[in-house]
């Protein structure tokens, strides 16, 4: 990779701290296999921000190993950018020769070109579609998108073969013209054109870095041009920007469709030029990447009615990206980061952070009548303000108009807001089960050949059902377990009248390996999951959670859902007796540090033997990282004790040997519930669910019974 430094010449230390800033944005390539190695490459991409002139070509050039031209304003070869848009191959708008030498690269290869169609920065993303051909909309009048890219790269090919048919005439006066000799001769491999597109995720406004840079350089500075700078720093600084690089378009084949040797060029290039711009168009707008924010406008703008509630907002989102990823259409990966937290009933950061947006632009206003719903006001959404005040004023207009391009996207919406809630929330119902049974089959079949791969009826996640219930009860098995843990118990609660869910934690009722790199989220996420699957079906919820199930019962407390009515937890490991635990994990963490250091990794130690009262249901041995993601949860458990409110019953073996009685005492007096009972129960085992324990058994029975 080529060095930034190099391209820096002759800045003073101002700009130069400003261009590390914007060369080190979050920048994502996808697509880098689709660029052609040795062909000369017309690269085409949608523009949005200024930046993209100095970011694209500059990505690019670390990809290929060779210098990326752009034609760029005069302006910016005035400014402070100047050098180091020259240095990286620009030429100004004005350039003479601009396009000769922009044609005469392309043939000899001696530099690849970035053009942006469009024309110019199209702040508000507001594209039409014009029988087959695109305008860019900018206050109101509609541009048809420029063609010239296309005839760069069209006339590089066509002299290129009427070079290599010898029916070039006049070749000298043709190398000066088109400046062959200032690099090499003629390559032999086709123009490509390569189309790009360019998105970003979490658009925002604000003052930011650039904007107190550029302040410090530039006294009487435009409003316009502030505006960008506000954006494009928060860009730069705050979001992640994604190039995606589509299939190389030949020339040679969009050529030899009508290339004839007594056909002039010109009527071969008028006649494809339109065709070729709006279909390369076409696939840099269908190749959008789509982020969390393009699906909370779009089914904002789509829902049918003037409220929505929040909740019923939340779950069309989810399933709206589900169907997305579904039909594989181009999203970004961190769409799926903590997804289960926008429906789980917690605070869900991308979607607050939007919402906020929404709020602040008076798109989105809180029902004073009731605050589970809000009042949507399309008119606010779709007010375009100016070219240059768009992206200031309504940011969710442009990440709107964005999304609308991108048709299949807008059908699944359309469809999807169209059902009533009952049909979507069993369409929901639907995904959640899915998405249960698919983590467990990939868990499984990724280490189906091992071993000691347990049973798949020991790991599987079940639904024991009553259909005179109403009341669903989710019973949590334990740390290194599985399901079949809490099957006994499930049994008997369904057989005395309730809906029971025995939850796989991710990484469980498998092999050990399947734990090694799960963290003690991966275990709530399973847990979060399980409760929304309740939740959309039974109006009461219980939790029994039992070992570190029980931590992660006490941590769903934290979940504000209508249907929760009490937990119980048993043998809550929140202190454990295993001196190994306290003694021999540091120290083997410890050594594992010392031999990094000396690149000896084979020397490190990885888990700990065990010994389970239960070995067809648990792992016989603990993962070192597996046991520090335990502890994790127990201090995250710790923490959240004061915070739980609701009616609990706390059950603890007398002579537990796992699960230091210590637990149950702790957790009942650091909870802040009203309603609260501890019971010991005499016994010298850890697992005291795998086999039916009448008093155990019936004193949950009876406290759930009475709530």
């Amino acid at each position: 990779m080529i060095d930034k430094n190099d391209l820096l010449i002759n800045t003073n230390g101002y700009v130069l701290s400003l261009l590390q800033k914007i060369l080190d944005a979050n920048i994502e390539v996808i697509g880098v296999e689709n660029i052609p190695k040795e062909n000369p490459k017309m690269f085409v991409a949608n523009h949005f921000t200024r930046t993209e002139a100095m970011l694209v070509p500059y990505t690019l050039y670390n990809i290929t190993n060779k210098k990326v031209g752009v034609i760029a304003a005069d302006s910016l070869f005035k400014s402070f950018l100047g050098d180091f848009l020259e240095n990286l191959g620009a030429l100004k708008t004005t350039a003479p020769n601009r396009n000769e030498h922009i044609i005469g690269d392309l043939i000899t290869s001696c530099k690849d070109w970035m053009i942006f169609p469009e024309g110019m920065m199209i702040k508000g993303k507001d594209i039409s579609k014009i029988d087959k051909n695109f305008c860019v909309k900018v206050d109101g009048a509609c541009q048809r998108v420029h063609t010239g890219a296309a005839v760069f790269a069209l006339l590089s090919q066509i002299f290129r073969q009427k070079y290599f048919d010898k029916t070039l005439e006049n070749y000298e006066e043709f190398s000066n013209k088109y400046f062959i000799n200032k690099c090499t001769d003629i390559n032999k491999n086709e123009t490509m054109i390569i189309p790009i597109n360019i998105s970003y995720s979490k658009l925002r406004n604000g003052k930011n870095f650039l904007v107190d840079m550029a302040s410090k350089l530039i006294h009487d500075m435009g409003v316009n041009f502030k505006e960008e700078l506000e954006i494009e720093g928060n860009i730069v600084l705050n979001s992640k920007i994604t190039i995606r690089i589509l299939e190389p378009i030949s020339t040679k084949n969009l050529l030899d469709k009508l290339y004839k040797k007594d056909l002039h060029y010109e009527k071969i290039i008028n006649s494809l030029r339109y065709e070729v711009t709006h279909n390369f168009m076409d696939k840099i707008y269908e190749s959008l990447t789509i982020n969390f924010d393009h699906i909370f406008v779009l089914v904002l703008f789509l829902f049918p009615k003037k409220e929505i509630e929040i909740e019923y907002f939340k779950r069309l989102i989810y399933i709206t990206i589900f169907k997305i990823k579904e039909k594989n259409i181009f999203y970004d990966e961190d769409i799926n980061k903590d997804l289960i937290y926008l429906i789980s009933y917690e605070k869900f950061k991308p979607f607050n952070d939007i919402l906020e947006v929404a709020i602040k632009n008076k798109i989105l206003q809180t029902d004073e009548i009731n605050c589970y719903k809000y009042l949507i006001n399309k008119k606010n959404l779709l007010d375009t303000f100016t070219h240059h005040t768009i992206r200031l004023k309504n940011i969710l207009r442009v990440i709107l108009n964005e999304i609308l391009i991108q048709e299949e996207s807008v059908n699944i919406v359309k469809n999807l807001v169209s059902n009533n809630e009952e049909l979507n929330t069993k369409i929901l119902l639907e995904i959640l089960k899915y998405e249960e049974d698919i983590e467990f089959e990939n868990s499984y079949k990724k280490f189906e050949n091992h071993k000691e791969i347990k049973d798949i009826e020991i790991g599987k996640h079940k639904y024991f059902e009553n259909k005179n219930s109403n009341s669903c009860v989710i019973a949590i098995h334990g740390f290194s377990s599985a399901p079949k843990e809490m099957e006994k118990l499930a049994i008997f609660l369904n057989k005395n009248g309730f809906n029971v869910q025995t939850p796989r934690l991710d990484g469980h009722g498998t092999v050990c390996e399947d734990l090694k790199n799960k963290i003690w989220q991966d275990w709530y996420k399973s847990v979060s999951r399980s409760i929304i699957i309740a939740s959309l079906q039974y109006k009461k919820v219980f939790i029994i959670g039992f070992s570190t199930g029980g931590l992660l019962a006490l941590l769903s407390t934290k979940k504000q859902y209508k249907e929760f009515v009490s937990l119980i937890c048993i043998n809550a490991a929140l202190h454990l007796n295993d001196m190994r635990i306290k003694t021999l994990l540091p120290a083997i963490s410890f050594w594992n540090d010392i031999v990094k250091v000396f690149h000896e990794d084979k020397y490190a130690k990885e888990y700990i033997d065990n010994t389970p009262e239960n070995p067809e249901i648990n792992y016989h041995k603990h993962y070192v990282d597996s046991i520090e993601q335990l502890n994790l949860l127990m201090n995250k458990t710790k923490k959240t004790l004061p915070k739980i409110k609701k009616p609990i019953l706390i059950i603890q073996g007398k002579d537990d040997p796992v699960v230091n009685p210590s637990s149950a005492h702790e957790i009942f007096e650091r909870i802040s519930s009203r309603y609260k009972t501890l019971k010991i129960i005499d016994s010298k085992k850890h697992v005291i669910v795998t086999e039916y324990n009448e008093e155990l058994f019936y004193l949950i029975l009876n406290f759930i019974k009475s709530e």
